[in-house]
């Protein structure tokens, strides 16, 4: 038996046709391509890809993953992802699959990384070496909790990088909420030479 029936899968939520094509946002105009965020700004992240909104089904089904320790769900989760990559030709062109790091005290107290459980089960899939690129050097706060001139400082210097030589990588979390911390991260992966970044997120908040 599979860990979600066939007749609530196909009832599992998609985002919007019309969305911006680097970072998912809705969009209200179909003829544009970008939100005005993608559009206006410069970003580490080539693209952003993600299931459906975190609200409903799929944010549940991470919230059971996460805080319930269904690895089982994770693991479903994953290979989601996995096919959706590789409906699109050019999304499963990369040298290796990494993850959003944890710190250990955080790593500890879970029990698990999700975001690394969700990036080898993608990495499997795909055919493609799991790496272990980044690691987070100190805690931070809640993205989704501070001001913007918090974010800016909240996540600086988070994260180290570890010796790579691959060009095109797919980072892997599980939420995707104001970005901040996948931005972060692929900065840091493109300081260390990385020349395309696409992050891929489970939920988007």
């Amino acid at each position: 038996m599979g860990i979600i029936c066939s007749c609530c899968e196909a009832a599992l939520p998609s985002l919007a046709e019309s969305r911006c094509q680097r970072c998912g946002e809705p969009l209200d105009d179909p003829s544009i391509d970008l939100c005005l965020r993608c559009g206006v700004s410069v970003h580490a992240t080539d693209r952003i890809i993600v299931l459906g909104p975190y609200r409903g089904s799929w944010g549940a089904l991470v919230r059971i993953f996460k805080f319930e320790k269904e690895v089982a769900v994770g693991n479903w989760l994953g290979r989601q992802m996995a096919a959706t990559l590789m409906r699109q030709q050019e999304l499963h062109h990369f040298d290796a699959v990494t993850y959003v790091p944890m710190t250990r005290k955080d790593r500890r107290a879970r029990g698990f990384n999700q975001a690394e459980i969700l990036a080898r089960v993608i990495a499997r899939q795909l055919d493609l070496p799991l790496k272990r690129l980044l690691t987070k050097s100190r805690n931070t706060r809640l993205q989704s909790q501070l001001t913007a001139a918090q974010r800016k400082t909240n996540l600086q210097d988070a994260f180290r990088l570890l010796p790579f030589d691959c060009e095109r990588v797919l980072l892997v979390d599980d939420i995707f909420t104001t970005g901040s911390t996948i931005e972060e991260c692929a900065r840091t992966l493109k300081r260390g030479g990385a020349q395309t970044v696409v992050a891929a997120a489970i939920a988007r908040a």
